[in-house]
């Protein structure tokens, strides 16, 4: 059993590994930490995840604790056997959109996110356009990958779940005018019809 700490509202990072659960099938529980208070930094949780954030997993069959929605993502994979392909050459290519994710759109939207949703703290207009255009050329880079293809290496794969949810909010947050990245928002409205994509958190 996997047990998946979390929260209430789902973040893209938690999203991420609500996605991959309900895609690989593997049986889990979720541990939401929501509303807890100092308690979530309790020495069992920081053992769990040590920056005290979540998502985080506890895999009750080995003992395997991680944190961080990349690495979450990829050991859900080796342990289901799915989305991460065995050859080395189509699997080295998935782990570079993973990358693409863990270290371009992920931290940049997730600045974006702190300030126009998780604090009152401001920051300069020239320091969030930076943010937002940094976002832009993201867009333009996956909507190229995805010209000639259904899904970012072919078959879907953890690199789509990993970036799906961020697509989800870019208009809102990084004011993004969609209608500019046909192929991204195709990807997409593929990856939306999915059970695992459309199935209510968690």
């Amino acid at each position: 059993m996997i047990v998946f700490y979390s929260l209430t509202s789902a973040t893209p990072n938690i999203r991420k590994i609500s996605m991959m659960l309900n895609e690989t099938g593997l049986p889990y529980r979720v541990n939401d930490i929501h509303g807890q208070g100092s308690e979530k930094f309790t020495d069992d949780f920081m053992a769990i995840s040590p920056n005290g954030t979540v998502p985080a997993i506890l895999d009750e069959e080995n003992g395997a604790v991680l944190f961080e929605s990349g690495a979450i993502l990829h050991y859900l994979a080796e342990k289901s056997g799915s989305l991460l392909p065995a050859n080395i050459k189509d699997r080295s290519e998935v782990m570079k959109w993973l990358m693409f994710e863990v270290s371009n759109m992920g931290p940049t939207m997730g600045e974006i996110f702190h300030y126009m949703v998780q604090t009152s703290e401001e920051i300069g207009d020239i320091h969030m356009q930076r943010y937002k255009d940094k976002v832009a050329q993201f867009c333009a880079i996956l909507d190229r990958q995805l010209n000639d293809r259904e899904y970012l290496c072919g078959e879907y794969s953890i690199a789509d779940i990993a970036l799906y949810p961020w697509h989800v909010v870019l208009e809102d947050l990084a004011e993004v005018n969609l209608s500019d990245y046909p192929n991204l928002n195709d990807w997409a409205n593929r990856i939306s019809k999915r059970p695992a994509a459309a199935a209510k958190f968690p």
